[in-house]
């Protein structure tokens, strides 16, 4: 296989989660995606030409394999005297005494098809993080561009929708929004609020570009600046039109967080401007759970407050085992109010960290907090570094900005959105100076003398 063949399968994979990964409803197109990542899977298991990870993507791998590994376990069959001693499990013993039937062995989740449904779901998040992290298979430049190309599409997407009122790629509530590629306009703005940062980043690479070339490359340089910052404008003008609340209280801080990472010889600037970042995106978190019921659609019930209080109370009467990965609409029903139900049904907690733990109970509770031990750790270190990777940078504000915006919503539930969430944590475990030095020792020689790649980073 060509090495630009190779290198092309995280890119072209990445861009096709943006276009047909926009909502759970396009089954046939999600399965598509689904086989590719299993097949990139199987080609990291069986591949004789690997990487070798960091530790950093040796533990990012282990989370992965945790994770695969909780589903099994929720499917693996109980005794009776088990599974009907475990919480929560009082409304299942009431319906085989109704019908007057022994109890069987029953896994520990209330809804075992719908756990089995996860499996398949979990193909494109490993798959990429396989591909970038054992492969190698991908160049941080194409990448980026596979990312922009596809949000800049979503954005002229969302504007043609908003202008003629049609062109919705699935059935959805957001027919008066910019959807774009996705059914939910939340999610849109997720996409757009993760793009940003890897165009900072890009700007970034040029400018010093531009101060160690000659003056061809100063002006080649010059250009795409030019076109990184005509990008930018385009994308801050689909996050306005797009209205999402939750994205237009995050643009300050994400763009902040961008501004430093496309300065990257400002001294102490950019790491001010970071710290800025986090205080005021912790200060649109805190306004966003103050108007939950902010930019969402009408349902069941009135606002978010009142899904969160039930499923609080839910976790209570079935923490610590769970109730199953997919089966969070099932027993919402439990303590639904039934007076309160209408032709709209709640069928997410609007927060992806309490519905996690809500299915998972303490096990998912701990790899979720292993997870986010591990970006919090990752991040520091890489902003901290004496020589910073700015595409690492970006991927930490990429990735902060998706689990920012899922503690009120959802936007994990697309497979677009765990595409772009994937590649951002394997650059933040795979930055491109070790990409460097892979392809260094994979020739079998020392350097003699330094170039700048096209993607930024350094190679002999």
């Amino acid at each position: 296989m060509s090495a630009k063949l190779r290198q092309s399968a995280v890119p072209l994979f990445l861009f096709a989660c943006l276009l047909l990964g926009g909502s759970p409803q396009g089954i046939w197109r999600n399965l598509l995606l689904q086989i590719v990542g299993l097949g990139l899977i199987a080609w990291a298991l069986m591949a004789a030409e690997r990487s070798h990870p960091t530790s950093a993507g040796r533990l990012l791998l282990w989370l992965c394999g945790l994770w695969f590994a909780l589903v099994l376990l929720q499917l693996v069959p109980l005794p009776p005297a088990w599974w009907s001693a475990l919480p929560g499990r009082a409304p299942v013993l009431e319906g085989f005494e109704l019908r007057g039937e022994p109890l069987p062995w029953l896994p520990v989740s209330l809804t075992p098809a719908a756990t089995w449904s996860i499996l398949p779901l979990m193909a494109v998040p490993l798959g990429l993080i396989a591909a970038v992290v054992v492969l190698g298979a991908y160049r941080s430049r194409w990448v980026i561009g596979a990312l922009v190309i596809g949000t800049c599409l979503s954005v002229l997407l969302g504007a043609i929708q908003l202008s003629q009122g049609g062109l919705y790629l699935y059935d959805n509530y957001n027919t008066e929004a910019a959807t774009g590629l996705f059914a939910n306009s939340n999610h849109q703005a997720t996409l757009l609020l993760a793009t940003l940062p890897f165009l900072g980043a890009l700007i970034g690479l040029q400018q010093q570009s531009r101060s160690n070339g000659r003056r061809s490359r100063q002006s080649a340089a010059l250009g795409r600046i030019v076109i990184a910052l005509g990008a930018v404008a385009v994308i801050v003008l689909g996050i306005i039109l797009n209205g999402s609340m939750a994205g237009l209280a995050l643009l300050v801080p994400v763009a902040l967080a961008t501004l430093a990472v496309s300065l990257p010889r400002a001294g102490k600037a950019p790491r001010v401007l970071v710290s800025l970042a986090v205080l005021l995106m912790l200060g649109a978190l805190v306004a966003l759970a103050s108007f939950t019921d902010a930019g969402s659609n009408t349902t069941s019930l009135a606002t978010r407050s009142d899904i969160y209080r039930v499923t609080w109370q839910a976790i209570g009467d079935t923490f610590p085992v769970g109730t199953g990965l997919g089966s969070f609409r099932e027993y919402y029903r439990l303590d639904e109010n039934p007076a309160l139900v209408d032709s709209f049904f709640v069928n997410h907690a609007h927060s992806d960290p309490l519905e996690w733990v809500l299915e998972t109970g303490l096990l998912g509770t701990l790899l979720l907090g292993a997870l986010v031990l591990w970006w919090a750790t990752r991040a520091v270190r890489l902003w901290r570094a004496a020589q910073p990777d700015l595409i690492a940078l970006a991927a930490t504000i990429a990735s902060g900005a998706i689990l920012a915006h899922s503690l009120v919503d959802y936007p994990l539930r697309d497979a677009a959105i765990q595409a772009v969430f994937a590649v951002s944590l394997a650059f933040m475990a795979e930055p491109r100076s070790h990409a460097g030095e892979q392809r260094r020792r994979s020739r079998g020689r020392a350097p003699r003398h330094l170039t700048l790649d096209d993607d930024g980073s350094v190679s002999g």
